[in-house]
């Protein structure tokens, strides 16, 4: 799911009193170059249970978990003022590639009145001209100094990304030694505010190294921690209020998750201009070829391919989360069955839907954190 790119795309032909997805602090990013740029926008509220319900009111059980969430988003930023409405499209067998249907469709019914904007995941000239009518009106709502102020505005908000997943990164490390976790979750969410206001490339530095000074000054237990790799869909992997905040529980438990999915990594591989991470990615999907044959689409062969690296990198376990229903992902499930098998590596798949599935969760990671103690120790092969 490539929504970073197609925000990034469309923040620069201009739209006026945009809205998008709001997804894990990717928010950070897109005000960054809306609000350098002065395009005006409309950030959808976090996303919490109220999100969620008015997504699952207006859907039924058959959609899966991020198509609710994203609605639920739309419908509280529409009310909060917003005209225009970013979407990213994709191909079969990945269901986002309706996504944009279902929901106009919705939001039509419901009464809303809104611009819509879809493009492909992948930039593409055929992407470019595919919305050049779409964007015709749109353009000429942009001032010459608007134009001007892309550049700088590009680079805050790209710097800002960075330095938000290099400090999710390491309280993820972090979370699984302290002595007392919650104080990781307060340094993230000080610093995560921090760099949302700063607002210079300097600035943004300073922070940065000013957040990383703090966390380093947070106690640790001494004890050596467990770790594993979260694979699956994208959205799941990048929003904690999907995921049921997998992360944390996890590094609470004296784990240390290292996720599979960025924002930065999405939009490079969108702009088919990181030939690295281009090569990377053709990499993982010869390491799925032993177990899949060819390509289901969307993150499934990555997911495969991810937990042979973790085996490689001895990890301790791989975590995989997905929407329930979720077509790639759950083939990627029962291959990932076998890959647990053979490799002798513990897998925990966790199909995601309702809120109410914390409890169930908890006892799934407890009793997924035994095995690999388990594991470590010699008691179980």
């Amino acid at each position: 799911m490539e929504s970073a790119v197609a925000i990034l795309y469309f923040l620069c032909v201009g739209i006026m009193k945009v809205t998008f997805p709001h997804l894990g602090s990717m928010y950070i990013f897109c005000k960054a170059i809306a609000e350098e740029a002065g395009i005006p926008y409309v950030l959808p509220p976090p996303t919490t249970d109220k999100t969620r319900e008015i997504g699952e009111f207006h859907t039924n059980e058959s959609v899966c978990l991020p198509l609710k969430i994203i609605l639920g988003n739309f419908i509280e930023a529409l009310d909060a003022g917003a005209d225009t409405i970013v979407m990213v499209g994709s191909g079969p067998p990945c269901r986002l590639g309706l996504y944009d249907r279902t929901i106009k469709i919705i939001l039509t019914d419901l009464g809303y009145e809104f611009r819509w904007l879809t493009i492909p995941g992948i930039f593409t000239w055929q992407a470019f001209l595919q919305n050049h009518d779409e964007t015709k009106e749109l353009r000429r709502e942009l001032t010459i100094a608007n134009f001007l102020k892309f550049p700088r505005a590009i680079m805050i908000g790209w710097r800002k990304m960075r330095w938000c997943e290099h400090l999710e990164g390491l309280a993820a490390k972090k979370r699984a030694v302290a002595a007392y976790p919650l104080e990781v979750e307060r340094w993230l969410q000080e610093a995560l505010a921090a760099l949302d206001k700063a607002r210079s490339l300097l600035a943004i530095s300073r922070v940065g190294k000013k957040s990383v000074d703090a966390l380093n000054e947070i106690k640790e237990h001494g004890r050596k921690p467990l770790k594993v790799m979260m694979v699956g869909e994208v959205y799941t992997v990048m929003e904690p209020s999907i995921n049921m905040n997998i992360e944390q529980r996890l590094g609470h438990q004296g784990v240390e998750v290292e996720r599979s999915s960025y924002f930065s990594s999405h939009i490079r591989r969108g702009s088919r201009l990181d030939k690295g991470l281009l090569k990377e990615r053709a990499e993982l999907m010869e390491l799925a070829v032993p177990y899949l044959k060819y390509d289901v689409g969307a993150e499934c062969n990555f997911s495969v391919a991810e937990t042979v690296l973790a085996k490689k990198r001895d990890y301790d376990g791989v975590v995989h989360v997905y929407p329930f229903s979720c077509m790639p992902e759950t083939t990627a499930a029962s291959v990932l069955s076998t890959v647990a098998t053979e490799l002798g590596i513990p897998v925990l798949s966790l199909p995601l839907d309702r809120k109410d599935m914390g409890l169930r969760i908890d006892t799934q990671i407890e009793a997924f954190v035994d095995i690999m103690h388990m594991k470590r120790s010699g008691h179980l092969l």
